[in-house]
């Protein structure tokens, strides 16, 4: 490697920053961009001596920027011939999906240090490199021989740029040019940079028709920069900066629920609480191929500036302890639940809401639980743990599931109840609604407040609040999962017949052996996907739509192939999917 005055600065820095981190805020001479991914490398506890490529496999999901690279990169070869570089692409997440490289050489090189596909390149695992500042900052870069972290590649000199996704402009990965240190050159970066945007073009060119209009349709709509404004459909979104900074990735799929039913009419208005407790005006207008509605453009407007909205004081409550919601439903009982905080509450509702955690929640702290659904022999035996839960110190008793308790105790357990009433102890109880019309409990009439926990279907709102909860409680101890839009909007459009309970239990089946960052519809079990339908399926239905998507995923959406392995017409297996309402146009299951 040539060491001119520069890259002697840079080495020298390099050497001090490793040998004591402090030294980084009196460095001088590195550009910024690089010690700010120095720091982030040294902040994930890495060893410039053995942060190598970790292996990671690539995900199917990734098989479109492959595709479209390869055509790319490959239509390049005589260049890439006379230049003895070698030009890769990496998934968001710093995976290697592919490299090309025409010195035999050179990749011998790289294979031995294992900058090779199927291996993680992230920074978190390899420190500073053309690739993960892009992936970090969205930003072209490069990278010159000791500005890497990693001390095994201080001898290449790397350049890299962002590839995205050409209608949603959504981050998809990158894509990074490596050469030998000594063939640095300034024309790099501007060379990967264009090849970055004829990737982009080639999948631009590819897109549906469907996605042509939406973007056509964004880009009449986002004239007006200053007001937020998404165009969408079930299956891909755009939106502007506001529209960006307003909506999480919870909420796209809120949005999407939301513009769908207006697109029969063309248009409407609608309100809609976001994940983060703020209100917003949605205004919906389709966009239509033809006289066929395919998505619609959403202008959103939030209530402080809608005409005539009220604003909610400060003071009025917005949760319950270890609880998660911001729907109206969900803030309304919170508003119920924090009126009168000492009053003898019972808490009622279908089975699986959550009656449980909102009783422990309006005490504030651990309560002392008495069962009525256990097995008891007496009535005494019933009173005795009734009173020894009134004894036990807690300042919190909660009797649960009180629609199982027999009629003929309530008096005694009034009489015991009353008794802790005053001695100072809050008091609450559950009771599980089985009908509409069902809320009789021989002990109803002793409770001051009665607050009503609403199903899971009218807080379809917070769906992606209580995924982000569930799976936090449910995942890998050190293993932070999110939600994507398309796997949230699919988990709304499912019926629960045990509400909370069991997205819960869905939650931990999608957890079971899951291993990335990101949960997409595409992870869901087929029979989440199947239950997602746009229409109920019943019975048979709901296990031959299991069976096709199950067929589809195991041949990688190809649906020739998916159709012999169900022994079927292609043109039968189409014709079922349209009944059955699955995604035509999906490429993975």
């Amino acid at each position: 490697m040539t060491i001119d005055d520069a890259t002697r600065t840079v080495l020298q820095a390099r050497e001090s920053v490793f040998a004591s981190p402090s030294a980084l805020a009196d460095v001088t001479g590195v550009r910024p961009q690089i010690l700010k991914s120095w720091r982030r490398s040294l902040s994930y506890g890495l060893d410039p001596d053995r942060c190598v490529p970790k292996p990671s496999p690539s995900p199917e999901s990734s098989a479109l920027l492959r595709r479209f690279a390869g055509l790319v990169i490959e239509a390049k070869g005589s260049a890439m011939a006379q230049s003895n570089c070698s030009v890769a692409i990496t998934d968001p997440d710093g995976r290697l999906l592919n490299r090309w490289v025409t010195d035999g050489g050179f990749a011998a090189t790289l294979d031995r240090k294992l900058i090779v596909p199927d291996f993680s390149v992230a920074e978190g695992v390899t420190g500073t490199g053309s690739s993960s500042i892009v992936l970090e900052t969205g930003q072209p870069a490069a990278v010159a021989g000791p500005e890497h972290f990693n001390g095994d590649w201080i001898g290449f000199t790397c350049a890299g740029a962002p590839i995205r996704h050409p209608i949603t402009r959504r981050l998809i990965g990158s894509l990074n040019l490596t050469v030998r240190h000594s063939d640095t050159s300034p024309v790099l970066l501007s060379w990967v940079t264009d090849m970055a945007a004829d990737i982009e073009r080639a999948m631009l060119d590819n897109a549906s028709t469907e996605e042509k209009l939406l973007l056509a349709a964004y880009m009449k709509a986002k004239r007006d920069a200053r007001h937020p404004v998404v165009c969408l459909n079930d299956r891909t979104v755009i939106s502007n900066a506001p529209a960006a900074r307003m909506l999480g990735p919870a909420d796209q799929g809120l949005v999407w629920e939301v513009a769908s039913k207006f697109l029969r009419d063309r248009s409407g208005i609608a309100a809609l609480t976001l994940a983060d407790g703020s209100s917003v005006r949605v205004d919906v207008t389709a966009v239509s191929d033809g006289a066929t509605p395919i998505g619609a453009v959403v202008r959103l407007t939030p209530d402080d500036r809608i005409e005539g909205a009220i604003s909610v004081p400060s003071s009025s409550p917005a949760s319950l302890p270890g609880l998660v919601g911001a729907s109206s439903a969900w803030r309304r009982l919170c508003a119920r639940a924090g009126s009168d905080t000492a009053a003898p509450t019972l808490v009622v509702g279908e089975a699986g809401t959550g009656k449980m955690a909102v009783a422990s929640a309006i005490g504030g702290q651990a309560p002392a639980v008495v069962d009525a659904e256990a097995s008891y022999s007496t009535q005494a035996q019933w009173l005795d743990n009734v009173r020894g839960a009134c004894q036990s110190g807690a300042a919190h008793v909660v009797l649960r599931h009180l629609d199982c308790l027999d009629a003929s105790w309530a008096g005694s357990t009034a009489q015991l109840l009353e008794m802790a009433r005053d001695r100072g102890l809050r008091v609450s109880a559950t009771f599980t609604r089985r009908t509409a019309d069902d809320s009789t409990t021989p002990l109803i009439d002793w409770f001051d407040e009665i607050l009503e926990v609403p199903p899971l279907s009218d807080r379809m709102d917070d769906m992606g609040l209580l995924l982000e909860s569930l799976t936090a409680r449910h995942a890998a101890t050190g293993h932070r999962v999110r939600w994507l839009p398309d796997a949230v909007q699919l988990m709304t459009r499912i019926m629960w017949p045990r509400n909370v309970a069991s997205l819960e239990s869905a939650v931990r089946e999608v957890l079971s052996g899951h291993t990335k960052s990101a949960i997409g519809a595409t992870d869901l079990p087929a029979d989440l996907r199947a239950r997602a339908s746009r229409r109920n399926l019943v019975g048979l239905e709901q296990v031959e739509a299991k069976a096709i998507i199950e067929a589809l995923r195991n041949a990688h959406g190809n649906k020739r192939h998916a159709a012999n392995a169900l022994g079927i017409a292609r043109s039968t297996l189409y014709r079922k999917m349209r009944v059955l309402g699955i995604d035509l146009s999906a490429s993975n299951y």
